[in-house]
């Protein structure tokens, strides 16, 4: 997770810390949460440990494919809207289209380290988002952009 978006560089102050992965303004408004059969977790990568949210196993709702859903390891990727401060991010279209370019980065850090990991990736836009939404006890304002999940190679 530390790979996806980690802190590299902690606050100090005002100024916000610095993560493997950029965002837009520095908004970190992409939320992590990882899905495996003992319940659904959120990434807390000021304290880089995972924080139980619901204790069930929902990932036969990762993706709409059926080989998907075997996947031992599932990540959803959030976008927390409140987080878009920035009077360059008022807009929803601004939102939506620096949330999905942010998901993009994060994602790319979890392939790369799946490569040097050995282990196999792949990135879901299928997604019944509604579904998962609920599932996942989301604000209003969290929206999932993507889903990806991990395995091992056969």
């Amino acid at each position: 997770m530390w790979a996806a978006c980690g802190i590299t560089k902690i606050k100090y102050g005002k100024v916000k810390s610095k993560r493997t992965a950029p965002s837009a303004c520095n908004s970190q408004e992409i939320r992590v949460y990882i899905l495996l059969k003992n319940g659904v977790f959120l990434y807390n990568e000021e304290n880089h440990e995972l924080m139980e949210i619901i204790p069930d196993d929902i990932r036969e709702n990762i993706g709409t494919q059926k080989m998907m859903k075997s996947a031992p390891l599932g990540l959803v990727f959030v976008a927390d809207l409140s987080r878009m401060r920035s009077p360059l991010l008022k807009k929803k279209e601004a939102q939506q289209f620096c949330a999905w370019v942010d998901t993009g980065f994060i994602s790319q850090n979890v392939y790369l380290f799946c490569a040097a990991s050995n282990l196999g990736t792949a990135v879901l836009s299928l997604v019944d988002r509604e579904k998962l939404h609920k599932l996942m006890e989301l604000e209003e304002y969290e929206k999932i952009v993507l889903t990806q999940v991990v395995g091992h190679l056969l």
